[in-house]
């Protein structure tokens, strides 16, 4: 029988570190900006004296879990609320809430791309591109870094979301995301995949999907093609200086890649060796692979009940 352990630090005037902690849940998603933590504490906790709860708004916290003393780093990050009942209840989100406290610096583009958006802005983290692309003309009216990356997902569904690389936050932005480094799993019914039954087997036959992609060119005119079935869920795409062929090909192109037979959905698996957003895993059913998915989203639960992981996936990376 394995042992729950957990190690909760919250670094305020002091550092406060304690293992017992009733409940745990983190979500990490490639499609919000922020990623989330939200902890109880144990009704009996002791603060050395205080006469009350010694840690505020903007706190760094850092949760990691595991079995029998092997813990894995599961989340960094700031304290933005704490409940007033008792158990105590406090509510983190990821570096993502650092962004949140950084004025945007005001620009305007006739021409831009993410990188130099990104550049000018100098959000204070390392950050990576993806996919690099023009977003055509450009004018930065967000108030933070953080709501500029929200407007940038609006104008030309760019997503960014941050990870964490050898401990130290990472901010991501683009389209399509890869890893050069990333840990393939392998989960299988009767092994370590507890509960499938939220997965389901998807013919790129039976998939009704229309894109739309429109091409901003440099002087401001737009063009416009639509792809896909009449009668399908609406996905939006931009690009820059794309001719009507070229706007057309790479529209085909993504309408294909999302357009694919494999599985989708999400699976419930132990806590054993945590998933992270973009990291690889094989799923095996009934001992017959059913491929290689990239993670879209996890989301980590721990209490005396267990410790589990709830994995949605997304594209399909390998057979």
């Amino acid at each position: 029988m394995f042992r729950l352990t957990a190690k909760i630090e919250i670094r305020s005037a002091k550092t406060w570190t304690f293992d017992k902690v009733a409940s745990v849940e983190i979500t990490r998603d490639t499609d919000t900006l922020t990623d989330t933590c939200v902890m109880q504490l144990p009704r009996k906790v002791t603060w050395q004296g205080e006469t009350s709860l010694p840690f505020k708004r903007g706190d760094e916290v850092t949760v990691s879990l595991g079995y029998d003393d092997a813990l894995q780093l599961a989340f960094r990050g700031f304290i933005t609320t704490i409940g007033l009942k008792t158990p105590v209840t406090i509510t983190c989100e990821d570096y993502m809430f650092t962004l949140k406290q950084v004025e945007a610096k005001k620009r305007a583009y006739a021409s831009a791309t993410i990188g130099q958006v990104l550049a000018d802005q100098s959000p204070g983290i390392r950050y990576r591109v993806f996919g690099e692309q023009g977003i055509g003309p450009y004018r930065v009216a967000a108030d933070t870094v953080s709501g500029l990356l929200g407007d940038l997902k609006d104008h030309g569904d760019i997503r960014s979301f941050i990870l964490l690389e050898e401990g130290e936050p990472v901010l991501h932005a683009g389209v399509l995301f890869e890893r050069s480094k990333t840990h393939e799993q392998t989960f299988a019914t009767g092994v370590n995949l507890i509960d499938d039954s939220q997965l389901a087997v998807q013919n790129a036959a039976d998939v009704k999907i229309k894109l739309k992609a429109i091409s901003i060119l440099p002087n401001n005119d737009r063009v416009r093609v639509e792809v896909g079935d009449t009668d399908g869920e609406t996905h939006t795409l931009h690009a820059y200086n794309k001719n009507e062929q070229e706007l057309r090909a790479w529209a085909e192109q993504e309408l294909k890649r999302l357009k694919r037979d494999g599985l989708t959905g999400s699976f419930t698996t132990f806590g054993t060796q945590l998933v992270d957003k973009l990291d690889n895993v094989a799923i095996k059913i009934d001992g017959k692979r059913e491929g290689v998915y990239q993670v879209q989203k996890n989301v980590i639960k721990y209490s005396p009940a267990g410790f589990r992981q709830e994995i949605t996936i997304g594209g399909r990376v390998a057979g």
